[in-house]
């Protein structure tokens, strides 16, 4: 069988979730299949990709196509569509599967079967994008022509899926698509040290663009408990950092609040040293969406939360904002807490430092939740949706989180 996988997003040479997902089921796939990574970037090389995984890409033929650019509206709207369904033509045809992993506006699937995995429907479908200032005729036909045109360009994948509730319900709000739910691969088998130290820990890249990760407010708060309730306690607040000069001047600003505290703040760790922290860190932070108009703009909390589950995998216990993905992971006072202000946040971490015996309760629950995101469940539930065969054996892997990535977002 040939397979492809289109990464259909990105920029310039950065790896991150996308990447790293695709590269997990290009490498199971390939040990009995004929796999095709697709992508748009020239500098996302095998080696390249192969430096932020363990997963092995050997057998996996890479194979970029310049990207096209979506074709100029024609008047004639027989012409028009034949342009839309051609572009991108070239990425999925001649394919037995096809899986579209995709932010953003997907294009036909000219395979024999395809997948539309959606990690979050940033794109807004034309036919519910009008502009209202147009005439009634102009509006009716412009949403007649692209409400057909996108149920069409939808009826090329057989199989629709997003990777959370949270990005399933904004498909079908967005994209009007009923998607099922398979949630991201996660490494579950991180073993947790022999004793936790009084640490906090956050994850997630130092980037003043897309869903930031909140470091700054969260290292606000430490900086309070640390000078009243937590003083033995430290944090940890690690992740990518790029070239961008506004993210180094960002992540520069969350070290400067640090200088006031028992906090370290730290960039491009390499694996092992992140995974050494989540296996020493007793309570796990997370905050993407804190104080972001979310309702009106979803795409700023986290769509599902990989290295929330990482955490709870080592023996972590979560206490994270309640947005995006993250209830769907945390199971409130069971496996950690989530929160909705930043009084709770505090009120939370509190009572974990406070009480060993909640903490402990916590922690063993929070091991037990992390192993429903296992990379063989999502292995096993992405191949039988396909037919496909697949050996399905432990592959470790560390982070789908950015965390060592120079990504460009």
């Amino acid at each position: 069988m040939r397979i492809g996988l289109y990464i259909e997003h990105g920029v310039g040479n950065g790896v991150g979730g996308a990447e790293l997902l695709m590269a997990f089921l290009a490498s199971a796939w390939s040990r009995t299949h004929h796999v095709d990574l697709i992508h748009h970037r020239p500098p996302l090389t095998k080696d390249r990709l192969q430096l932020f995984t363990t997963d092995d890409l050997s057998d996996v033929t890479f194979r970029y196509v310049p990207r096209e650019n979506e074709p100029r509206a024609s008047r004639n709207l027989i012409r028009r569509y034949i342009a839309a369904r051609d572009w991108h033509r070239t990425v999925s045809e001649g394919y037995d599967y096809f899986i579209n992993c995709t932010h953003w506006l997907p294009c036909f699937c000219h395979a024999r079967v395809g997948l539309l995995l959606v990690l979050f429907p940033i794109y807004i479908r034309p036919d519910r994008n009008i502009d209202e200032q147009w005439p009634w005729w102009k509006r009716m036909r412009h949403g007649a022509y692209y409400g057909a045109e996108w149920s069409r360009r939808a009826a090329t994948y057989q199989h629709l899926i997003a990777i959370s509730k949270f990005s399933r319900t904004w498909t079908a709000k967005r994209w009007g698509l009923d998607c099922d739910v398979v949630y991201p691969p996660v490494d579950v088998t991180s073993s947790e040290a022999s004793s936790k130290e009084p640490l906090i820990l956050s994850v997630g890249r130092f980037s003043t663009m897309a869903h930031t990760k909140k470091q700054l407010e969260l290292m606000q708060v430490f900086r309070e408990l640390n000078r009243s309730t937590l003083p033995r306690w430290t944090y940890a607040s690690v992740g990518g950092l790029n070239t961008r000069l506004e993210n180094h001047a960002y992540f520069e600003k969350v070290k400067h609040v640090a200088d006031d505290c028992s906090a370290v703040v730290q960039a491009n760790l390499e694996r092992q040293a992140v995974r050494a922290l989540f296996q020493r860190a007793k309570i796990f932070w997370h905050a993407t969406g804190l104080n972001d108009p979310t309702v009106s703009h979803p795409e700023l909390a986290e769509h599902f939360g990989i290295s929330t589950v990482e955490a709870m995998a080592a023996g972590c216990v979560p206490v994270v904002i309640n947005k995006g993905g993250q209830p769907e992971i945390v199971e409130h006072g069971i496996s950690g807490f989530v929160w909705d202000t930043i009084e709770e946040l505090k009120t939370y971490t509190n009572a974990l430092a406070e009480d060993r015996a909640l903490w402990t309760r916590m922690s063993e629950a929070a091991k037990r939740r992390a192993q429903a995101f296992s990379r063989q469940r999502f292995l096993v539930e992405m191949s039988s949706r396909l037919g496909i065969n697949a050996q399905v054996t432990p592959i470790p892997q560390i982070s789908c989180e950015v965390l060592l990535s120079d990504s460009t977002t």
